[in-house]
């Protein structure tokens, strides 16, 4: 099942629950219309004599119906707008503390490092990640609405138990909830779950103060009143709780379907199955298990890499597969005996600092792994690439790049390592900290043929961002020129985590400052539109209130004409006069000519910016056709069999615009050729 696919059963699955859920909604609505009912059929008759037209009467039914569906919507409304900052707000919520990405903390370091592995392999933005400094358990989450606002949240007892080999078999894990779309549903399940909580909160408090006072008022006449306050009050309590439990048990049978999932997507990405068993084997060795302390750990308790609540004797509502079972579907050979598991307690293990790593890079020209095959060259170093803009990659199938959206593969794995190695400790640095990010994007723009423009260029940063940053944009731009083209939009997305630290004044000011500076030499190039691209996606919903999108759009032919533009805009990029333009536009068009008409726009009509608009739109196709405008797109920019590669980040750039994650492409295609 590819990308695609996932995201497609992803949504039905979707609107599965929802349903199931609105059952177990009306399902409690009717039990209170039952309890409330007879209870006022046994009050209104006469002695002995109940009156059960109470159970039947439209006024009732219609209060009752009405209050339960208001208690439970207007609580699950308030628990979605408590989250709506994503990933963040649950980790707030679980006690996390976010982790400084320039931390020197070898734990801290040790995990940064895996997560910028991971975050560059799948080419999705540098998450904020935080540690559960409470949390002796070992255990970890993600969470958030989209990639964009994901955040990875670990236990302190993780990062300090789990050696570096097992941390890459749960971050993996991890990523693949966001690559999945786990993530969204999660959250509404915990929006949904909390409704009905809420509902069995007013029917204690009901109780309590029902029974509490007629206790005291027995020989009142009021008495009976607050009895039966008191008794409506357990029912609803009642109801409430089977409605709670009722959709704990939804939860959790998606949740574990979802585990195995990613369980399997982790071993496929590292090819180590046993850095993920030897983890969960730790869980299984250690007093506390996964097991977590905090008191909202029932609520965000599917979202965990292990089972956060204590076993329950009940499997239909373990939000996990048995232990057990999960280390044995990797390694068959396991007994069950944690005994032999040797937990590393207080000890940590102490992963190269970046510096070490850099220097080490350095000295040896470490090549990246199948790149330079894929490239037609052998032993590229990383470092000092002087016609790498001149490489091209040859595409022998554009079926093969979209299949390489989100199934990132140890060999891409193996590409950001030694991508992070390669890189200078200034740049990696800056992509660290949020003021010297901000110079670092500048100095991917800065002209370094046109002394002229340059000049232009820093008056900007100087007029908005003053002296000190256009100092640091000049002092990164020579390491920025050495670094490989490759390597340029991987750096802008490990910065996008230091950017996210911006304010919201700050952020104004730097998109101000990125747009004049790419349109300083008075045309946009292809690497511009690209880093633009990615950087403002991933930074626009965590500064301004852009709607959460929704599939919108289920047939091509409502977007004919953004189809139109994709592609003769992408013709024109790619061609360089009339006839590969036409050649280049044939070429993609011919994969869309089974799901919608599409027409050859003039190139006076359409460019990067034309690009830019019918984007936005194409990302409100449903999941099952992104496919097609991505073959599409391929197709174009690789009409003559090659990609330059700036052509492979501009359609990283596209794709990752329809929110399809793209790894890094020249890898792919070596593997598919």
């Amino acid at each position: 099942m590819d990308f695609f696919e996932r995201q497609h059963k992803a949504k039905k699955k979707t609107g599965y629950l929802v349903f199931l859920f609105f059952l177990a909604i009306i399902f409690v609505t009717f039990l209170n219309q039952l309890i409330l009912g007879s209870i006022l059929a046994f009050s209104r008759g006469p002695k002995g004599e109940p009156d059960f037209s109470t159970l039947y009467d439209p006024v009732i039914i219609f209060w009752v119906f009405l209050g339960t569906l208001g208690v439970i919507g207007l609580a699950s409304v308030f628990r979605s707008f408590q989250l709506k900052e994503g990933g963040s707000a649950i980790a707030t919520m679980m006690g996390g503390q976010l982790v400084n990405m320039a931390t020197t903390h070898p734990d801290e370091r040790k995990l940064m490092n895996v997560v910028e592995e991971m975050a560059i392999a799948s080419s999705v933005p540098m998450p904020e990640v935080f540690v559960m400094r409470g949390e002796e358990a070992i255990n970890a989450f993600a969470a958030g609405f989209t990639p964009d606002d994901a955040v990875i949240g670990v236990t302190a007892g993780c990062i300090r138990q789990l050696s570096r080999d097992e941390l890459q078999g749960v971050i993996p894990h991890e990523f693949s909830h966001i690559l999945n779309q786990d993530m969204r549903l999660n959250l509404k399940l915990v929006a949904v779950v909390f409704g009905l909580i809420v509902l069995t909160m007013i029917g204690r408090i009901m109780m309590e103060i029902g029974f509490e006072s007629s206790r005291y008022r027995r020989r009142d006449s009021e008495g009976g009143g607050t009895l039966a306050i008191g008794i409506a009050g357990l029912g609803i309590l009642a109801a409430g709780g089977l409605g709670v439990f009722m959709g704990n048990l939804i939860k959790s049978a998606v949740s574990r379907q979802r585990e195995y999932l990613a369980d399997s997507s982790a071993v496929q990405f590292t090819r180590n199955p046993e850095g993920l068993s030897g983890a969960l084997k730790k869980i299984g060795a250690l007093s506390l298990g996964s097991r977590l302390g905090s008191p909202r750990a029932d609520e965000a308790s599917h979202m965990f890499f292990g089972n956060g609540l204590r076993e329950s004797w009940f499997n239909l509502t373990s939000t996990h597969p048995p232990l057990l079972e999960r280390i044995q579907l990797i390694e068959p050979s396991f007994d069950g005996d944690f005994t032999e598991v040797k937990l590393t307690g207080l000890e940590t293990e102490f992963d190269s600092s970046p510096e070490t790593e850099g220097a080490q890079a350095q000295q040896a020209g470490i090549p990246i792994p199948g790149v330079g095959d894929a490239l037609g060259r052998t032993g590229i170093p990383v470092m000092g690439l002087a016609a790498a803009s001149d490489a091209s990659v040859r595409v022998q199938s554009v079926k093969s790049v979209a299949d390489s959206i989100g199934n990132p593969t140890p060999e891409h794995v193996d590409f950001a390592v030694a991508l992070l190695r390669s890189l200078p400790e200034t740049v990696r640095a800056a992509a660290h900290d949020t003021h010297d990010a901000c110079a670092l994007m500048f100095a991917l723009l800065l002209d370094d043929m046109n002394d002229a423009i340059k000049d232009r260029q820093l008056e900007h940063v100087e007029e908005f961002f003053g002296e000190h940053m256009v100092s640091a944009t000049a002092r990164l731009q020579g390491p920025v020129m050495e670094l490989d083209p490759r390597a340029k939009l991987p750096v802008a997305d490990l910065a996008v985590g230091a950017l996210k630290q911006l304010s919201p004044d700050q952020y104004e000011s730097f998109i101000h400052v990125m747009d004049a500076l790419a349109a300083a030499d008075e045309q946009l190039d292809l690497f511009e539109f690209s880093l633009s691209k990615l950087v403002v996606r991933h930074l626009e919903p965590r500064f301004t209130d852009v709607p959460k999108k929704v599939a919108q759009v289920y047939s091509l032919k409502r977007v004919g004409s953004e189809c139109s533009m994709l592609i003769s805009s992408l013709a024109c990029a790619a061609g360089e006069d009339e006839e590969t333009i036409r050649e280049a536009y044939e070429a993609g068009a011919a994969q869309l000519t089974s799901a919608t008409e599409i027409r050859q726009v003039p190139a006076k009509e359409c460019g990067l910016d034309q690009l830019d608009g019918a984007l936005d739109k194409l990302s409100d196709v449903a999941p099952n056709l992104k496919r097609h405008l991505i073959e599409a797109a391929a197709a174009t920019v690789s009409a003559d069999g090659f990609l330059q590669i700036e052509e492979a980040e501009l359609l990283r750039a596209i794709s990752d615009s329809l929110d399809c994650p793209m790894p890094p492409l020249a890898i792919a295609l070596d593997a598919a050729a």
